[in-house]
């Protein structure tokens, strides 16, 4: 997560090198990229940019680690609707979709596994995470049943991601409201069938919108 009390000049220079830098992936691969071509894109100095970063390395890793915060900091939210008495992190499906297709052009980027494995890593771990610390905070309320959670953890965060990427591949034919309202029929059904962890996402659309 980003620090708020960063000087915002140094807010500034840090967003402008990594959108320089996904600007380069879309025709280079990320190994190709030089530091040079990154701050001359930025137009920042190199002195600059190792004012702030060690090295190439060091910089991807926190440029992307900056814009996976960025997109969980606008899609979890606390919930108090799931268990009496409990305040619980969940996911909007209807801003995760929301943000995604706004910032599509970052994300078809960065989720080519091809091109940047590494940022699908970094999301599939943060999205674990969250799932898991889920688990966690809802205690005997969440019950394994035929299902281990271990397992469910691991196929919903690998869902999720594959649909959205595959979303992004077919050029966004659906708009992000249609694709909230299918994913929370389909989660509906895993729900129905034992598999408690999708309770996790929350399309907060409910039944109210035709699609």
């Amino acid at each position: 997560m980003m620090d708020k009390k960063l000087d915002p000049r140094v807010v500034k220079t840090r967003i402008n090198l990594r959108k320089a830098l996904v600007y380069l992936m879309q025709n280079e691969k990320i190994d190709n990229i030089s530091v040079q071509k990154i701050t001359e894109t930025a137009h920042i100095t190199r002195g600059t940019f190792y004012l702030h970063y060690k090295d190439k390395k060091d910089f991807v890793k926190k440029a992307m680690n900056e814009i996976i915060d960025e997109f969980f900091d606008t899609v979890m939210y606390d919930s108090t609707d799931l268990v009496e008495g409990k305040t619980i992190r969940v996911m909007s499906l209807n801003k995760a979709f929301e943000y995604i297709e706004e910032n599509s052009d970052i994300f078809m980027i960065l989720l080519d596994r091809s091109q940047n494995n590494n940022f699908y890593r970094q999301l599939y771990n943060r999205l674990t995470s969250e799932m898991e610390q889920f688990v966690k905070t809802m205690g005997d309320d969440l019950d394994d049943l035929e299902v281990p959670m271990k397992i469910q953890v691991a196929f919903t965060a690998s869902a999720m991601l594959g649909l959205i990427a595959q979303w992004l591949n077919n050029g966004l034919i659906y708009t992000a409201k249609y694709m909230t309202k299918t994913v929370s029929r389909i989660i509906n059904r895993f729900e129905a069938t034992g598999m408690l962890l999708p309770a996790f996402f929350d399309d907060e659309l409910k039944s109210g919108i035709n699609i």
